[in-house]
């Protein structure tokens, strides 16, 4: 699943090829809602709130775009934009010089730009990671309150803060030396503070930072965090999608575990992240 800071990569490149551009086309192919209206509208914002894509027109409606697992968004020169494979194309978005396709996204929908703060998607969001007016201290309030969840699951619950997925999670708890499957009680403040601090830090850098030959799981391109003190031979990632090899650090055996109700893969050192046990 693209994570908050890939999103907030699309917005960015997004930004500058469409505000300020009218709308020439706009289809939701999974979607009975109208668009014509919105023909000729003004584009007037595109944004990133944690993993959800957002561009908003003048005429007060939005295009909310949520990738899940699979989804993924191209941005083409209209002059030369590919013929459309409309059996995977979710959303498509045109201007006079730029087309934007959204494909296989289950979420592509547009709602009334004023009724995001109550939409079910955005009510319950916790701080963005990436927003510019990101709170620690609410964030960390929000995190302590799941005391009794793992680590690894109550870090992945965009209501405590958004952003953060499968990759991320993998990797934070790994270059802290956080047990992912003990309860966040077991982690004092300052470790949890100091993950969350770590998280903002490194996914504004893949944003916002200097570019870099990182590669992105999901995008073929952009940046991860690397680790700190790579050696020559050595994947950027430290244990996300490295079951069964050596960890870099210690040498024992990276292994991986399923957490929570979606079963979701946690990658991690049993040496260098030993458990803390459980409540």
């Amino acid at each position: 699943m693209p994570e908050g800071d890939s999103l907030h990569r699309i917005a960015q490149q997004l930004f500058p090829k469409l505000v300020g551009e009218r709308v020439t086309a706009l289809t939701l192919v999974r979607s009975a809602t109208r668009t014509e209206g919105l023909i000729g509208s003004e584009i007037t914002s595109v944004e990133a709130r944690g993993k959800n894509l957002l561009v908003h027109f003048a005429l007060g409606w939005s295009l909310h775009v949520h990738l899940k697992m699979n989804g993924h968004v191209r941005i083409y020169p209209k002059a030369t934009a590919p013929r459309l494979a409309m059996s995977a194309t979710s959303a498509l978005l045109e201007t006079g010089s730029t087309r934007v396709v959204v494909y296989s996204a289950p979420v592509a929908r547009l709602l009334r730009t004023r009724d995001l703060v109550g939409d079910h998607h955005f009510r319950e969001l916790g701080p963005d990671l990436l927003g510019l007016g990101f709170d620690l201290a609410e964030a960390l309030r929000r995190l302590t309150l799941r005391k009794a969840r793992p680590l690894g699951e109550a870090i992945m619950d965009q209501s405590v803060f958004a952003g953060i997925g499968n990759v991320w999670k993998s990797e934070l708890c790994f270059t802290l030396r956080l047990d992912p499957f003990s309860p966040v009680c077991l982690h004092d403040e300052a470790e949890l503070s100091g993950l969350i601090s770590l998280a903002r830090t490194q996914m504004f850098d893949t944003v916002y930072g200097p570019k870099r030959t990182i590669p992105d799981p999901f995008e073929g391109h952009g940046a991860r965090k690397p680790r700190l003190d790579r050696r020559q031979g050595e994947q950027v990632l430290s244990v996300y999608e490295r079951e069964g090899k050596a960890c870099y650090d210690c040498g024992d055996t990276v292994l991986m575990r399923r957490q929570g109700e979606q079963q979701r893969s946690t990658y991690y050192c049993p040496s260098c992240q030993r458990s803390r046990g459980t409540l």
